[in-house]
C-alpha cells in the first residue's frame, strides 16, 4: 500500500482526539491533544502535515493560539483586494 506524500488537516479546530476526553472541540485540551497527534504522526511516518487553523471576522485566530507554539512554523495567508 501507498503512504500518502502530503496531509492537510483543515481547520485543526473542528478535529477530536480520544485523549482530549469529552472536551469540545476547538477547546484548548483537544486543539493541544490533537495538534501532538498530528505531530508525532508526521515524526514516526516522515509525511509532512499541513494544519489549517481559520481567524475570525475581526482578524483573530479561532480558537486558541496553542498551535502557534507547538509547530515547526506558522503561515498567515491573507486575500488581498479584486482588481477588475
Amino acid at each position: 500500500s501507498r503512504s500518502p506524500s502530503l496531509v492537510i488537516i483543515d481547520s485543526i479546530q473542528t478535529m477530536l482526539c480520544d485523549a482530549a476526553g469529552s472536551s469540545s472541540a476547538g477547546g484548548i485540551t483537544q486543539v493541544r491533544e490533537c495538534v501532538g497527534l498530528f505531530l508525532r504522526l508526521a515524526k514516526s511516518t516522515g509525511v509532512p502535515i499541513v494544519l489549517v487553523g481559520h481567524v475570525t471576522k475581526s482578524g483573530d485566530v479561532a480558537g486558541p493560539r496553542t498551535v502557534e507554539h507547538m509547530v515547526d512554523s506558522v503561515l498567515y495567508l491573507e486575500a488581498g483586494a479584486l482588481i477588475d
